[in-house]
């Protein structure tokens, strides 16, 4: 999301005129990318029901027959299902050749019980005879393929019942470690409902340039970040969006049952020209031109930051959560998604990304992207008086992202309880 231009406004609901400053950072080599990648794989989609499916998905994968092809269809299926695709593939590993045949002979034999209602015969003599009968051996191995299709998914499933609940219990316990973080609040929208809501989202979009509407789809798509924020805003709530670029997270809040009123402050024009159109019909949604240093705001339940203060400097980032944190009511809720500048791959991925953006004009900001890590996010927000919690919040494209949330002491709007 973009943010608002370098320079005082004497309005903070003026249109912006600030140039775009020259593209910052340097441009990643290969191996900065390739191990930015590598990190995306292994640090994405890892809560602790994630992790559950995907070694079980995985496992059932390495049941099958389909040898020579188990990373392919796990990378595939770990992209379309949005799971750890290292998870997967490690639990598609049971097939690793010392357990071929063991694996191959139990899935064959439960194939045989379920489609057949017996066990495969075991003497050679039983098999002479299959092969003698009609269609021959093609027939037989045509047969063994479809028992050990069939028993391996069988059989795969049970294995990642297995494997999937130990390390779902693990990683249970490491979130626990971790202490408070954000709980659903009561009304939260169901996961049926954010899919909803952001399926609507993304098709009001259909209308605006290509580019933007490139940009929206995918974006709804690839980025974790809307789908976190709806689960934890309250309904009846007020959600002020700070940087909203085309309005995307403001719509999403406004399409989920619950009457939730959002406010985006938006510097670019023309973004909001496309979001306000995508927003046409939704009352509850309101898309103004502002800087967000400088834009009056009003009392609110959520402020959201998503990808904005990195385009400024310290002293620039602190004071606009100094005016957010202001503008919450008692127990609101200040939630800032950044990228971890701890995080060495998922940094360095983030960083050329938003050089990127920078660089085409995409986004604007105070000159050269400024990336804390989650820790100092989260000291600086302390020191503010607020109650905070960090969590990763990563995808395919966003590998060190982290949501820090901030509670404002003295009201009940979000319980804070253990990290599920």
């Amino acid at each position: 999301m973009a943010t608002s231009p370098p320079g005082p406004s004497p309005d903070p609901l003026s249109p912006a005129s600030a140039p775009a400053p020259a593209p910052s950072g340097r441009r990643a080599g290969p191996i900065a990318r390739a191990r930015a990648r590598v990190h995306a794989l292994l640090a994405s989609h890892l809560g602790s029901r994630e992790l559950f499916v995907a070694l079980f998905v995985g496992a059932m994968v390495g049941a099958t027959p389909f040898y020579g092809l188990h990373l392919a269809l796990c990378v595939a299926l770990s992209w379309l299902l949005r799971l750890n695709t290292a998870a997967m593939y490690a639990s598609a590993n049971i097939s690793i050749p010392p357990l071929i045949p063991f694996l191959g002979f139990a899935c064959v034999q439960v194939g045989e019980r379920l489609l057949h209602g017996g066990w495969l015969p075991l003497r050679v003599d039983d098999f002479k005879a299959m092969a003698a009968g009609p269609g021959g051996v093609q027939a037989l191995m045509t047969r063994f393929f479809v028992d050990w299709m069939a028993g391996g998914l069988l059989v795969g499933a049970g294995v990642g019942v297995v494997i999937g609940g130990v390390v779902f219990l693990m990683a249970r316990a490491r979130d626990a470690r971790r202490g408070l973080a954000p709980r659903a609040p009561a009304g939260a929208a169901s996961d049926e409902a954010i899919d909803v809501a952001i399926a609507e989202a993304s098709r009001r979009y259909r209308a605006a340039p290509r580019n933007l509407r490139y940009y929206a789809v995918f974006k709804y798509r690839l980025d974790p970040c809307y789908r976190r924020i709806a689960q934890l805003v309250p309904p009846g709530t007020l959600t002020v969006d700070l940087g909203t670029g085309l309005g995307m997270l403001p719509l999403v809040l406004a399409l989920l049952p619950g009457e939730r009123e959002a406010l985006g402050v938006e510097w670019d024009a023309a973004k909001l020209v496309a979001g306000r159109a995508a927003a046409n019909g939704l009352p509850r949604v309101r898309l103004v031109e502002g800087d967000v240093r400088e834009a009056d705001l009003p009392p609110c339940d959520v402020v959201t930051l998503v990808d904005v203060l990195h385009y400024h400097p310290t002293a620039t980032q602190q004071a606009i959560l100094a005016r957010a944190a202001a503008a919450l009511r008692p127990g609101g809720v200040l939630l800032v998604r950044e990228g971890d500048a701890d995080r060495r791959g998922g940094a360095a991925w983030t960083r050329w990304l938003e050089a990127v953006a920078v660089g085409i004009g995409w986004n604007r900001g105070d000159g050269a992207t400024r990336f804390r890590s989650g820790g100092e996010l989260a000291r600086a927000l302390a020191a503010l008086g607020l109650t905070v919690t960090v969590e990763p919040l990563a995808g395919r494209l966003h590998p060190g992202n982290v949501l820090v949330s901030a509670q404002k002491p003295g009201g009940e709007t979000f319980a804070m309880g253990p990290a599920s």
